[in-house]
């Protein structure tokens, strides 16, 4: 499996401080598990205090760091992951065969 850097992180930690800067969000939930993303957090907090920031990791992951930053966390679950996914295999009306990827379940 070959991984491709798609400036995510980047693009999270822009959306987050843009948003707390025009006063979009009273709380984000942050779902990740990227100590990377870190900064942002502090960042959103240094510049508004008054912004709540949790962090919802998804199924083994977490970290310390993102921890202590953010004001509240929790752990999303295997089984709510797999609750909120389609079936394995959907056609559309157009008899085209959508498959989720096995490596999903």
């Amino acid at each position: 499996m070959v991984y491709e850097e798609k400036e995510t992180d980047v693009n999270i930690a822009i959306s987050m401080i843009k948003d707390a800067a025009q006063d979009v969000y009273d709380t984000a939930i942050l779902v990740s598990g990227d100590t990377d993303l870190r900064p942002v957090v502090a960042t959103v907090k240094e510049l508004s205090p008054n912004k709540r920031i949790i962090v919802a990791f998804p199924p083994r992951r977490n970290s310390t760091a993102l921890m202590r930053a953010a004001d509240a966390y929790m752990t999303i679950g295997r089984g709510r992951i797999n609750d909120a996914q389609l079936p394995p295999r959907i056609v559309t009306k157009g008899g085209v065969t959508l498959a989720r990827p096995a490596y999903w379940t």
